[in-house]
This record gives C-alpha cells, sequence and structure tokens, in this order.
C-alpha cells in the first residue's frame, strides 16, 4: 500500500510571540561619551553594526559625544550595546545612554549603517541627546524643532 500523509494544519495567531516584528526586531537610540571623537569610533561603529547585520546610524555632536540609532534583530542587540560601551581600540567611553524603543518596526528608510556629517543637526525630543529647546522646557506644545529628528 502507498504510505498515508497526513496534512498537519497548523493556525498562526497574529499575536503570538515570535510572529510580530517587536519580537524579531529591536531599535534604540544611544549617547556615548568620553574619547570618542577623532579616534574612529563612527567607522567601527559602522563597520560592528554592519557585522552584525543592524542598520542605522552614527553622528559626532558639538558636545563631544557620538549619538545615533539602530535597528537590529532582538538576538544581536545586546551584543551591539556591549561593543557601544567598549568602542574601539583607540577610544575610552566614560557613559552610553540608551533608549530602547518599545515598538520597533523595520522601516524602508535604512538600508545599511550610515555616517552622518558633523554639520547635520540632529536632536530628539527626549534623552539622549535632546533638542536644547526640549530640555529647557520651551519645546511643549507641539511646536517643531528646526532641526531633523528622526
Amino acid at each position: 500500500p502507498e504510505p498515508r500523509h497526513d496534512t498537519i494544519t497548523t493556525q498562526i495567531r497574529p499575536n503570538a510571540t515570535g510572529w510580530r516584528m517587536v519580537d524579531r526586531f529591536a531599535g534604540f537610540r544611544y549617547e556615548v561619551m568620553g574619547n570618542v571623537i577623532g579616534v574612529g569610533f563612527r567607522q567601527a561603529t559602522s563597520e560592528k553594526a554592519t557585522q552584525l547585520g543592524c542598520f542605522g546610524w552614527a553622528q559626532n555632536t558639538e558636545r563631544g559625544t557620538v549619538v545615533g540609532e539602530v535597528r537590529c534583530a532582538k538576538s544581536v542587540a545586546p551584543a551591539m550595546k556591549e561593543w557601544l560601551a567598549a568602542g574601539p581600540p583607540k577610544s575610552r567611553v566614560d557613559e552610553v545612554t540608551v533608549k530602547d524603543y518599545e515598538n520597533t518596526k523595520i522601516k524602508l528608510h535604512f538600508s545599511h549603517f550610515k555616517i552622518l556629517p558633523d554639520e547635520r543637526q540632529t536632536c530628539f525630543r527626549d534623552p539622549p541627546h535632546q533638542c536644547a529647546e526640549f530640555a529647557e522646557g520651551g519645546g511643549g506644545g507641539g511646536s517643531a524643532p528646526s532641526h531633523d529628528e528622526f
């Protein structure tokens, strides 16, 4: 007799753990303080992110810090954060501030890890790397900053 092939049907629930984007992807913003300018920190960050399969951006700030965003698989996010805390050999990391995004979705505006030019003004409504007008309390009421906010 011919072998019998039973069909097994599995119902995938839309909210089942592991199937939602938030279960598979991590995203976070960071600011690194210490001796991180002029020591190859951004380039090394880009290389590490690429090695781990992450994408996002890094930028020097006027305050002498490096800021950026990372999106990656949840399984490699801890390794990227650990790397940021250690930095490349010529750097000295004194502190890293991280803000994890609760609902990370991968959007098409990132395709690789980019080093943003120093002249581009980038800041956020909340720390890390908060816009001065929001830190001083003058940016409430929904007014938009006059520079880039991701």
